[in-house]
């Protein structure tokens, strides 16, 4: 065979295997190219969001006793509390409703409040019970708690008490601004977080408010903070 012919023929089959190489720089181009992809995509996942309300307020009291209204206690000892451990969140996004407002009067006499909430939006209530009992529990939008209702209600527990005629939750569906959340398919739950009538559930809520702010903020969240 002639030197030519022997030399196309050594072509010819090496040409395969050329084509099955990928150089190094390709290689390393379509990793990074496939890292900044997935990066991003984890860049754009949303976090979850929950808007905080602090029940009653402008003008409304709520519940009165033991020398305060329901408004105004929940504005004096727990919302700065839980605005400050709301800040040390980092899987969450937390915001609250503004505390010059009144959810509900905004809802059912406005159309507004509740009607204006983003349905991806989580609301957690929080209130003062009344007129005369012990403990706390959570109102809960279906039958059965979810996670985090569990997770609070164990909050109550440790640090004032449940309710006995509740024994943690209770499913409620006549509370008017309640069901405009739950008609628009909008998740949340209504803490209440002690009798204001009861002279021990006032003075463990006082004495335990920052520890009951961190933990509610963590049950809310599912998220433990330092």
């Amino acid at each position: 065979m002639r030197k030519w012919q022997l030399g196309l023929v050594t072509a010819l089959l090496l040409l395969p295997l050329a084509f099955s190489i990928t150089p190094a720089s390709a290689k390393t181009t379509t990793t990074t190219t496939a890292a900044k992809a997935a990066k991003t995509v984890k860049q754009t996942i949303p976090k979850k969001h929950y808007l905080i309300v602090m029940g009653h307020g402008a003008g409304d009291p709520g519940a009165r006793g033991n020398g305060t209204t329901e408004a105004h206690f929940l504005r004096q000892y727990m919302l700065p509390q839980l605005r400050k451990y709301a800040k040390e969140v980092t899987h969450s996004t937390i915001t609250f409703y503004n505390p010059k407002r009144n959810l509900v009067s905004d809802t059912l006499y406005h159309h507004q409040g509740s009607y204006n909430i983003n349905k991806h939006t989580t609301v957690i209530m929080f209130h003062l019970d009344a007129p005369a009992g012990h403990g706390g529990h959570v109102i809960i939008h279906k039958k059965h708690p979810t996670a985090r209702d569990k997770r609070l209600a164990k909050v109550i527990k440790k640090y004032v008490g449940l309710n006995r005629a509740y024994n943690g939750y209770s499913f409620r569906t006549n509370l008017r601004n309640c069901n405009v959340l739950r008609r628009r398919g909008i998740d949340y739950s209504l803490v209440e977080s002690g009798f204001i009538t009861n002279k021990r559930d006032v003075t463990h809520l006082k004495k335990h408010m920052a520890k009951i702010a961190k933990a509610d903020i963590e049950a809310i969240t599912n998220e433990q903070l330092k």
